[in-house]
């Protein structure tokens, strides 16, 4: 296995054997090889939609005839999944905490365990930064009036 070549392939570049192992398959998927830009290649396929998009009536009923985002969130996310994510953030943290030496003005110092209700703030923060785009990070917190989205640090603070 290795990577793509120009010219013709066949079919055992792009197969593995049952024999290959998982690392050896990632180990030789890390190898960079150079491409060859002036081969051209066919465009993907493109595949007609033909379903209504939106949630299927039958699934909607059986969830209650709900329109809540909340609902469909918790579908995939839910007590089970918030509770793990939580526990793994705050034992991460425990861990990282222990194995580095904190300076007496160290930000770490100030952690306080995280739970559900944080963690939903944070996910929808995430999620509503996608609807409001700014090209840096840190000016979802920024108080300053050209730049201020103060929905971001007001629910934060």
């Amino acid at each position: 296995m290795g990577c793509l070549k120009t010219g013709q392939a066949s079919e055992d570049d792009y197969s593995s054997s049952e024999s290959e192992s998982d690392d050896d398959t990632l180990n030789s998927a890390r190898n960079w090889c150079p491409i060859d830009i002036h081969a051209s290649t066919p465009a993907p396929p493109n595949f007609q939609f033909t379903s209504t998009p939106g949630i299927n009536p039958s699934t909607k009923i059986l969830l209650g005839n709900t329109d809540d985002p909340m609902m469909f969130f918790s579908i995939f996310f839910d007590e089970k999944i918030m509770s793990f994510i939580v526990e793994e953030t705050n034992r991460y943290a425990e861990d990282c905490f222990n194995k580095s030496d904190l300076t007496p003005s160290s930000r770490a110092l100030n952690w306080k365990n995280t739970d559900i209700k944080e963690l939903n703030l944070f996910l929808g923060l995430l999620l509503l930064q996608g609807m409001v785009s700014k090209s840096v990070e840190a000016w979802y917190w920024s108080k300053r009036p050209i730049l201020s989205t103060p929905f971001f640090w007001a629910n934060y603070e």
